[in-house]
């Protein structure tokens, strides 16, 4: 499990940081699965959210640090009254990685919109912020 591990104890809120790592954003990916299950949300929401947030995590874990560096990996979670919040944060600059043979990149982003109902995407100097918002009607609404 992450070696950091923050939530609140308001349901409805979850925060969790660890090392900008795949099996890190994997264990989050799980965690954000269950909390979401936990609000009563529709499957079909919850897999959106679930979805869209690990390929934001995978794009920190690949684009945010240079090769051979950890950095952090964070997540933040909230119930809106209107829907659902998930940032996720780095502290580095996002680059594009080396061309490998076979593998297609670029893929992540445009499954990232689709999924949300909103995605803001802002780099800056002290790291990149990842905002995705799911509308959802009440507490059992969905998107």
């Amino acid at each position: 499990m992450c070696p950091a591990r923050y939530a609140t104890d308001v349901p409805a809120r979850l925060h969790l940081r660890c090392a900008a790592h795949a099996r890190h954003a994997t264990e989050l990916r799980g965690e954000l699965a269950e909390w979401s299950r936990g609000l009563g949300l529709p499957e079909q929401t919850r897999d959106a959210i679930a979805i869209a947030a690990y390929e934001a995590m995978a794009n920190v874990v690949t684009h945010a640090y240079p090769a051979g560096t950890i950095g952090v990996l964070e997540l933040h979670a909230s119930r809106q009254a209107d829907g659902v919040a998930v940032i996720v944060s780095d502290r580095g600059r996002w680059r594009t990685p080396p061309a490998e043979p076979g593998i297609r990149h670029g893929r992540g982003l445009p499954l990232i919109h689709a999924l949300s109902d909103r995605a803001e995407i802002r780099c800056a100097d002290a790291g990149t912020t990842v905002t995705l918002t799911w509308q959802v009607d009440g507490a059992g609404g969905g998107h």
